[in-house]
């Protein structure tokens, strides 16, 4: 380190250095930092599916919305179903969650019904 720089100069180094770091800290913390799937599921999925995922709620019972803990569903359709949505033989239908959920929090919705299952 030059002693000889001025303050000012010491000031936007410091400030060139805490950005790198920001930026640094947040490249590498996003894995970790990530969407939570259990909270993505609760504000998206749990109003039909219910916090369990056994579809024991109101709207569940209504649409017929599938239990989760029995699924048989591989990830690529469960991501497909989140993301496309679904419609059954009666025509009820899982709206598609594309335009409300972004692909990290999808790949996190999965992730959480995946641990769903008994």
């Amino acid at each position: 380190m030059d002693f000889s720089e001025t303050a000012p100069q010491r000031r936007a180094a410091t400030g060139r250095l805490a950005l790198a770091f920001f930026v640094l800290a947040a490249l590498l913390g996003r894995p970790a930092r990530g969407a939570d799937g259990k909270d993505v599921f609760i504000a998206n999925c749990a109003p039909c599916h219910g916090p369990d995922g056994k579809a024991h709620t109101p709207a569940g019972r209504k649409l017929g919305a599938k239990d989760l803990t029995v699924s048989k569903l591989t990830d690529a359709e469960i991501r497909r179903q989140v993301t496309e949505g679904f419609k059954d033989q009666r025509g009820l239908v899982m709206p598609p969650f594309k335009d409300v959920l972004s692909s990290d929090q999808t790949d996190a919705v999965v992730a959480f019904v995946m641990s769903l299952r008994k």
